[in-house]
């Protein structure tokens, strides 16, 4: 596999990924110009972290019949091999690492182990975190809870810890999750009570403590990017906002209770544990503005805005045609600057002999030109694509029978490489290749006499002789 190509194509995968995550991150603040509203909707900025990540989703929105040059739509390939086997070899082929390529790797090293490092301290901050809430058991008494509240914890199988630690509430799990409440939350007024477990019900009906969980995993993995942090901050404080709204949708006369409550909380909290994978009620980490518009939005008069289903369907479509956007535009960017000096390709089958070339006459083809090169190899042996660019076809049934198992690469500049006869595969269609990848294996579908790898470069959908573009050995 050639690591050189592998390293531009990721260093090009995540300039795209920080430059559409930038763009989506300046189209949320122009839209907060004039729909203040909906950029405080926590929704929304959960469809852009999955919209943000398009650039990763290996699909591709091309139809793959167009892309199939002509002349491989209706060849009647004769394939089989010359029983006259030349005796040369191919040589392997060897290039200089330059240091800008160099420099390259050492950025892909850096962004790798910085990942790495990252998750690390995510694991440990989730054990001890576990290790925290495990210090206080699941209660079973539940009496100063309200019958409603006790319906939705059993019905939603959630482990009610009570601690004595000094901390805020908060909600916690991705598929078992548990709600820590300390004790100080029973020496409050009854209805200052009942709504902070509801604060807290509340998240785990949104869900807030999976998306939470993703939004920090999120922004380890691609710590590099700063847009991603900016993506979760504002997760986080809409979060809140919404989530208290939701409260006080039903309670309009519990406003001021609701405030003062926030307020007990924050001031009754002396400890702190890692908040970035769990929901606080409130915390005394949050910054004095978002604390305040917090109070200012529970004691405002006019109710927020609540988005239904038919918001969620909208916001649900415009990120789909965001996602499409983005593949296609991938694709063109993939093609315009991946490999632009990949004139000269790799061999497709190493340690190979050559059984036929490109336009060689024999009886065993009628006397009909062979119009590709044939690499005789044991079944099994790997196959790697000479070139970098997008699989077309990956399957026995696009092209005509005769070439059995095939993949259909597209290339830069109208160009085409054909690899055919394959026993299995190694890739799909729609997928992006690296030159120097493994495909597939030498077999022997499709009509032919023995194990080979039939290979073909079409240019202009034209077909041209294949050595032009590979190193052979020169006594061939």
């Amino acid at each position: 596999m050639d690591y050189q190509y592998i390293s531009n194509a990721l260093l090009l995968q995540v300039f795209i990924f920080i430059a559409w995550s930038s763009f989506l991150y300046g189209l949320a603040l122009a839209m907060s110009r004039f729909l203040p509203e909906l950029v405080k909707w926590s929704a929304l900025w959960q469809a852009w972290l999955l919209v943000a990540l398009a650039p990763f989703l290996p699909i591709s929105f091309n139809m793959v019949n167009d892309l199939i040059p002509d002349a491989l739509k209706s060849t009647t390939i004769d394939s089989q091999n010359s029983l006259i086997v030349h005796s040369n070899s191919l040589v392997k082929q060897m290039a200089n690492m330059p240091e800008s390529q160099a420099f390259g790797n050492v950025i892909i090293a850096v962004l790798i182990i910085g990942s790495v490092y990252a998750l690390i301290r995510f694991s440990l901050g989730v054990l001890r975190l576990q290790r925290f809430v495990a210090q206080a058991p699941p209660s079973k008494e539940l009496k100063q809870f309200s019958p409603q509240q006790r319906a939705t914890i059993n019905a939603k199988n959630i482990d009610v810890c009570i601690t004595s630690q000094a901390i805020s509430p908060f909600v916690f799990g991705f598929f078992t999750v548990k709600m820590l409440i300390p004790q100080h939350v029973f020496t409050m007024p009854a209805q200052r009570r009942f709504l902070l477990i509801e604060h807290e019900l509340m998240h785990i009906k949104r869900h807030d403590p999976q998306a939470v969980f993703i939004f920090r995993l999120s922004s380890v993995l691609f710590w590099f990017n700063p847009f991603i942090h900016l993506f979760e901050k504002h997760f986080l404080q809409t979060m809140e906002l919404n989530c208290d709204a939701a409260v006080l949708c039903d309670r309009p006369d519990a406003k001021l209770p609701y405030a003062q409550a926030l307020i007990a909380s924050i001031k009754l909290t002396k400890n702190t544990i890692d908040s970035a994978i769990t929901t606080y009620f409130s915390s005394p980490q949050s910054k004095k503005q978002e604390f305040e518009n917090r109070i200012r939005m529970a004691m405002s008069a006019q109710p927020k805005k609540v988005y239904g289903l038919g918001s969620r369907l909208v916001l649900a479509m415009i990120s789909s045609l965001f996602i499409i956007f983005a593949s296609t535009a991938k694709t063109d960017i993939y093609q315009q600057n991946l490999n632009q000096d990949d004139s000269i390709g790799r061999l497709p089958v190493l340690n190979a002999k050559i059984s036929s070339g490109y336009n060689e006459i024999n009886d065993f083809r009628g006397r009909k030109p062979h119009k590709g090169i044939d690499f005789v190899a044991p079944m099994g042996t790997d196959v790697v694509a000479s070139f970098s660019g997008r699989v077309t076809v990956a399957d026995n049934s696009s092209l005509h029978k005769n070439y059995g198992k095939v993949v259909l690469i597209e290339q830069r500049n109208k160009q085409h490489s054909l690899y055919a006869h394959l026993d299995s595969f190694n890739v799909t269609a729609g997928q992006w290749i690296i030159a120097g990848q493994k495909l597939g294996t030498v077999g022997a579908t499709g009509r032919v006499t023995g194990p080979h790898l039939h290979f073909e470069i079409l240019q202009d959908g034209n077909r041209i002789d294949p050595s032009l573009h590979l190193i052979l050995d020169s006594t061939h």
